[in-house]
C-alpha cells in the first residue's frame, strides 16, 4: 500500500520516552539539616527565657518563670512605670497644662500661641497647673478632674509604653508617706477599674523603699520632695519616726523665679523693657534654670574659690525683646541656701513645720534611743526632687555634724529657761555617785556629802553612800557602774576594739524609690498593705466613679 505523499514517515521511537521517569531526587543536605535544624527559618516554640530548659545555668532553679509586675510610682508631678525586675521606669508622664488639653487642640503648635498667657498666673498660684494634686491642701480640689488627669496619663502609659494586653497583671503602687486617703482613693480606682484589671495592687512608701534601692535595712531617709521635705527613721525595714516640713522644692523654684526678676531689675541701658517682662518670669523657665544651673554652696563658703563665685553665666529670658541677662554662679547657689538652710531666727522661734533640713534631721535623731539613732547617723540617704541638687547632700551633711557637735549629750530640750539653774544643780548632785568621783572623804556627816579632789588618790577604807541615803533612787551601785564603765571602753565585748569611735556622720547613695520597688516586687516580697480588688469593689469607696465634672478628653 502506497504511503500518501501528504504524510511524513513515522519518527523512530526514543530510547527514554519510552522508559518511565525515574524518582525524583532530593537535594544534599545542607549543613543545617544534618544537625537537625529546620532549613527555613522558624520561630521557636519557647517561653522568655531558655535558662531553665537547661540544669546548670544560673535560671534553672526556679521552677516556673516569675509573672510580671507593673510597678507605678506617683507623684503630685509626675508618674512613672515599668516592670519589675527593671532597673528604671520603662517612661514618666510629666503633668503639665499641655497634656490636660482636649483632643483636637492643636494651639501649641501655633507660632503665635504664647503659653505664658494661656493660663493667667494671677488667678492660680505659680506652679499649680504643673501639679496633679496638692497634699497641704484638698478643700479646693477636684478629685473629679484628678481623676481624669491620671487616667488619661496611665492610659497613655499602657497604650504607648507597656503595650499591656488584656491579662490581668498585679501591681505596686509607690505614692509619698502619708498621702491623704481621698487621693489614694483615686489612684486605686483608676487601677483597678481600667482594662487590665489587676487582681491586687501591692501599696509600698516611698522612704522604706529609698532604704531598699540603698541596700540598708536602717537608714535616715532624707526626702527633698515638691511640696513638703519629709525625715523618716527607717528601721528594719519599718517607719519608726518621721517628722516634715514644708521647705521643699516648690519653694525653691519660687525663689529662683524670684531671683531672675531681681538680676533684671538691676541690669543698666534699656531696662525698661527688661523690668516690664521679668515681672512675670514662668514656672517652667525657673524650674529649668534650677534643673540646669541651680546649685548649693558649702558651708560658710569652705572649699569655694572667690573666683568661682563671682562667675557669671548669660542667662536668656523666656520673651523675644528681652537679652540675656549675666547671672553669677552666687545668685545662683541663693534659693537653695535661703530656703533650704537658712536660719534667720533661734531654733526655739522656728514653727514644728517650717524647720530647715539640718534642724529637721537632729530633731528625728534626738527622738530615736541611742542604739538606734547611731545606727541612723551613719545611713543618711538623701532622695527626693531635689535629692540630686549638687552641693546639697555634702553641705547637709556638714551642717548635721556641727547641731552634733553643739549637743554632744543629744539633749531634747533647747532652752530650760528658768529652771537652768535646778538643772546644773541636779546635775552636780548625780555626779557625786559617777565612776570618776563616786569616792568621798571619811568621817563626815551623811546629810553633808562632798567630793574628793580628783588628783587626790583615793583610800581603799572610804565608803560610799548608803543606797537609803542616796539623793536620787536611780544612782547605781559600784559593781554596776564598773560594768559600765568597762562596756563603754568595749572590754565586755571581745569583737569590739578597746579604742571604739563615735558613729560617724556619713551619706549613702541610693537608687531611688522605683528601684527599690522593682526589686521588691520581683523577689516577691510581701507588702504590708494589699488591696485586693474583689475587697475594693465591696468596701472601696465607688459610688462617685464616672460622676463629677466632664472629662477633659
Amino acid at each position: 500500500m502506497a504511503v500518501p505523499a501528504s504524510q511524513s514517515p513515522a519518527a523512530p521511537p526514543d530510547y527514554f520516552s519510552g522508559r518511565p521517569s525515574p524518582r525524583a531526587t532530593r537535594p544534599p543536605p545542607t549543613v543545617h539539616q544534618r544537625i537537625g535544624t529546620p532549613g527555613s527559618p522558624r520561630t521557636p516554640l519557647l517561653g522568655r527565657s531558655i535558662s531553665s530548659q537547661f540544669p546548670g545555668t544560673p535560671g534553672s532553679f526556679r521552677g516556673s518563670e516569675p509573672e510580671d509586675v507593673v510597678v507605678y510610682e506617683l507623684d503630685a508631678r509626675q508618674i512613672s512605670a515599668g516592670f519589675a525586675g527593671e532597673s528604671r521606669a520603662r517612661c514618666i508622664v510629666r503633668f503639665t497644662p499641655e497634656t490636660g488639653r482636649r483632643v483636637g487642640d492643636y494651639r501649641q503648635y501655633d507660632v503665635r500661641y504664647d503659653r505664658r498667657n494661656a493660663k493667667s498666673s494671677k488667678r492660680k498660684g505659680l506652679g499649680e497647673d504643673y501639679e496633679l494634686y496638692r497634699t497641704l491642701d484638698l478643700r479646693n480640689q477636684d478629685l473629679g478632674l484628678v481623676t481624669d488627669q491620671l487616667e488619661r496619663a496611665v492610659r497613655t502609659i499602657h497604650a504607648d509604653s507597656l503595650q499591656l494586653d488584656s491579662k490581668a497583671l498585679k501591681a505596686v503602687l509607690v505614692v509619698p508617706s502619708l498621702l491623704p486617703t481621698p487621693l489614694l482613693d483615686v489612684a486605686l480606682k483608676v487601677l483597678f477599674f481600667h482594662h487590665t484589671q489587676p487582681p491586687s495592687v501591692a501599696i509600698m512608701t516611698t522612704p522604706v523603699l529609698a532604704t531598699v534601692g540603698a541596700g540598708l535595712r536602717d537608714a535616715l531617709v532624707v526626702e527633698v520632695g515638691w511640696e513638703e521635705s519629709v525625715v523618716t527613721a527607717v528601721g528594719e525595714y519599718k517607719a519608726v519616726y518621721q517628722r516634715r516640713s514644708v521647705r521643699a522644692a516648690k519653694m525653691v523654684v519660687h525663689e529662683t523665679a524670684k531671683a531672675l526678676e531681681l538680676e533684671a531689675h538691676r541690669q543698666e541701658g534699656d531696662g525698661v523693657e527688661v523690668m516690664r517682662s521679668a515681672s512675670d518670669v514662668p514656672f517652667e523657665h525657673a524650674e529649668d534654670i534650677l534643673d540646669r544651673m541651680g546649685w548649693c554652696r558649702p558651708r560658710n563658703g569652705a572649699g569655694t574659690a572667690p573666683e568661682t563665685m563671682n562667675t557669671t553665666k548669660q542667662i536668656p529670658l523666656p520673651f523675644s525683646s528681652s537679652k540675656p541677662i549675666p547671672i553669677s554662679l552666687a545668685t545662683l547657689s541663693s534659693p537653695a541656701e535661703i530656703i533650704l538652710f537658712h536660719t534667720p531666727a533661734p531654733r526655739t522661734d522656728h514653727d514644728d513645720e517650717d524647720l530647715p533640713l539640718p534642724n529637721l534631721a537632729h530633731a528625728v535623731l534626738l527622738a530615736l534611743p541611742p542604739d538606734f539613732r547611731a545606727s541612723c547617723l551613719s545611713r543618711l540617704v538623701l532622695t527626693g526632687r531635689l535629692g540630686n541638687l549638687p552641693g546639697l547632700k555634702s553641705r547637709l551633711l556638714s551642717e548635721l555634724h556641727q547641731l552634733v557637735e553643739q549637743n554632744p549629750d543629744w539633749d531634747r530640750v533647747a532652752s530650760y529657761g528658768s529652771a537652768t539653774s535646778k538643772r546644773e544643780r541636779v546635775l552636780r548632785e548625780r555626779s557625786v555617785n559617777t565612776a570618776s568621783a563616786a569616792v568621798l572623804q571619811p568621817n563626815l556627816p551623811d546629810s553633808t556629802p562632798s567630793i574628793v579632789s580628783p588628783t587626790k588618790k583615793p583610800n581603799p577604807q572610804d565608803e560610799f553612800i548608803p543606797s537609803s541615803q542616796r539623793p536620787h533612787d536611780d544612782i547605781l551601785d559600784p559593781i554596776t557602774m564598773k560594768a559600765e564603765r568597762n562596756h563603754n571602753l568595749g572590754r565586755n565585748n571581745p569583737r569590739k576594739p578597746d579604742n571604739a569611735k563615735k558613729a560617724e556622720i556619713r551619706g549613702v547613695e541610693t537608687l531611688g524609690a522605683w528601684a527599690g520597688a522593682s526589686m521588691v516586687a520581683r523577689v516577691g516580697v510581701k507588702a504590708v498593705h494589699t488591696v485586693e480588688r474583689e475587697e475594693f469593689l465591696k468596701f472601696g469607696n465607688v459610688g462617685n466613679v464616672g460622676g463629677g465634672v466632664g472629662r477633659v478628653y
